[in-house]
């Protein structure tokens, strides 16, 4: 069962940090090292679209230490990821309780929009970004993106395209905003404005399929299939593409070919007929 978590795509979410830094409760160094090791595997396992597996790793570390909002954060995006979002809402506001910081309300914001409840989710974001600590959270951006996602989810796109904007403002490379500004900009007919924000996306992610893909996209609607070709094969020498983003430049460089190679055809069978 390899499901992508893909809610990364498109939700702000945070990982906890590898190495059991929060942990509330008073362990001897090598319980520490051995939840240390615990979270990191199931990590991994979440970020490598395995949530099944990070669930069985989960399991026994919370019944063991069920005061450990690093633990529920991350059972909370693994349920996220198996698509039970009451589950997730469940642990990551437990986290919350735990350890109400900045990280944790986004996380719970998120798990909120995943299950349709915008108008929680916002009350949860505004806490966040009330949040007091020191050093002040850094990521303000993604509490923005959630915010531009509520005000979508109740039809409101002006609202949403300034909240995109303003997380832009404080982080300009936050790829997840300038890829949903540029859709956001395609249904409202804006698309020489989504371009840009392509260009911006595609130099903030270069190893991000979505905007060289959408670039291409673009590009073969204006008929200009040379600099279409030209993005996927750019895409394509990036060291390190994921497998399943590698595949899908593939598929698409096939398809551009095969209309390169009909438009071809077409004119020589024109030519040949006068």
């Amino acid at each position: 069962m390899k499901t992508s978590f893909s809610l990364k795509a498109l939700l702000s979410l945070i990982l906890v940090m590898s190495g059991c830094q929060t942990l509330k409760h008073s362990l001897d160094t090598t319980a520490t090292a051995d939840s240390a090791t615990t979270l990191s595997v199931a990590r991994a396992y979440l970020e490598d679209g395995r949530p099944d597996k990070a669930l069985y790793e989960l399991r026994a570390y919370i019944n063991k230490y069920p005061k450990d909002p690093a633990g529920h954060t991350l059972m909370g995006l693994t349920q996220m990821a198996l698509k039970n979002p009451n589950k997730g809402i469940q642990h990551l506001k437990t986290a919350w309780n735990l350890e109400p910081k900045a990280q944790n309300a986004l996380n719970l914001s998120s798990a909120y929009l995943q299950s349709k409840q915008p108008d929680i989710a916002q009350k949860i974001i505004m806490k966040g970004l009330a949040t007091k600590e020191t050093p002040p959270y850094p990521h303000k951006e993604r509490f923005f993106h959630n915010l531009a996602l509520v005000a979508q989810m109740k039809g409101k796109d002006k609202v949403a395209e300034k909240s995109l904007r303003k997380a832009l403002e404080e982080n300009p490379t936050f790829y997840l905003s300038r890829q949903q500004l540029a859709l956001m900009l395609v249904k409202r007919g804006r698309v020489e404005e989504a371009r840009d924000q392509w260009e911006l996306a595609r130099n903030s992610c270069p190893g991000c399929f979505e905007p060289t893909e959408n670039l291409a996209r673009y590009y073969q609607v204006k008929g200009d299939l040379k600099t279409a070709l030209g993005l996927i094969a750019d895409y394509k020498r990036i060291e390190g593409i994921n497998p399943v983003e590698a595949k899908r430049a593939l598929e698409l460089e096939a398809e551009l070919n095969n209309q390169r190679s009909k438009i071809v055809k077409e004119a020589s069978e024109s030519k040949t007929r006068y």
